[in-house]
């Protein structure tokens, strides 16, 4: 691993930090494919996580909003179902295939995203709870980003902002855990991903600081908007790149 990665990997686990930060969501959708344009997209995804999962703990520290511990576990439970296939395909394909399949889940997630406001709740069950959770693991441990499938189903279900907040974090904390133990056991904690994380840390808990200042002053529908359109193209560039290489 080069200088150069270990450089620009400190800037953007800034950046994706002070995105989770204000918007409360968007550190994998951030981190991912631009870490992807200057380092393997595995090591990227494993890097991500683990990133990803120490990013919670403070943040979850900031949230005083009630829990809704039946939506958590049937969630968790899609999860852990969903947890090996993700992992398969992370192990199976090559590298391009998983530059693709990482820039459309962003390309994809972002446009869902960015018509969240639009969308409204529909009925609950137990069988959305434990599909939003298991398209979640798939979808988390093969790229990273597992988080649009449960940010999608709890829009509109928890009502009130800080449960919303409460209820998602309390889910990806121990979903992300189940990735990293997953990615330990099939050999993708290496050692460039520790030091990489570990080279991370500081500018992270920066970012977490300078989202906190930029939410006080900034609209926050604007700026997730606006991160959005930057993932947008930068997954398009990543994803062109990646077919023009298979052609």
């Amino acid at each position: 691993m080069s200088a150069e990665v270990i450089a620009a990997g400190i800037a953007i686990a800034f950046l994706a930090a002070a995105c989770q930060s204000v918007t409360g969501f968007g550190f994998a959708l951030t981190m991912t494919p631009l870490l992807a344009l200057v380092w393997d997209v595995k090591p990227t995804v494993a890097t991500s996580m683990v990133l990803g999962l120490v990013i919670l703990f403070p943040l979850l520290a900031e949230v005083r909003g009630s829990v809704s511990p039946g939506r958590v576990s049937w969630m968790l439970a899609g999860f852990v179902v969903g947890l090996a296939p993700g992992v398969f395909l992370l192990e199976r394909l090559n590298d391009d295939a998983l530059r693709v399949l990482v820039a459309g889940a962003v390309i994809l997630a972002a446009v869902v995203m960015a018509r969240m406001p639009a969308v409204h709740s529909g009925e609950d069950s137990i069988g959305l709870r434990v599909t939003a959770g298991f398209l979640s693991g798939s979808i988390g441990s093969s790229t990273s980003m597992g988080g649009p499938p449960v940010v999608l189903y709890l829009l509109g279900r928890e009502r009130d902002n800080a449960s919303f907040r409460a209820t998602i974090l309390a889910f990806f904390l121990p979903a992300n855990a189940l990735i990293v133990a997953a990615f330990a056991i099939v050999g993708r904690l290496t050692d460039d991903v520790l030091i990489l994380s570990a080279a991370a840390l500081p500018a992270m808990a920066l970012g977490i600081l300078a989202g906190a200042q930029v939410r006080r002053h900034l609209e926050g529908e604007r700026f997730r908007l606006a991160v959005l359109a930057v993932l947008v193209a930068t997954s398009a560039a990543v994803l062109a790149g990646a077919v023009i290489h298979l052609a």
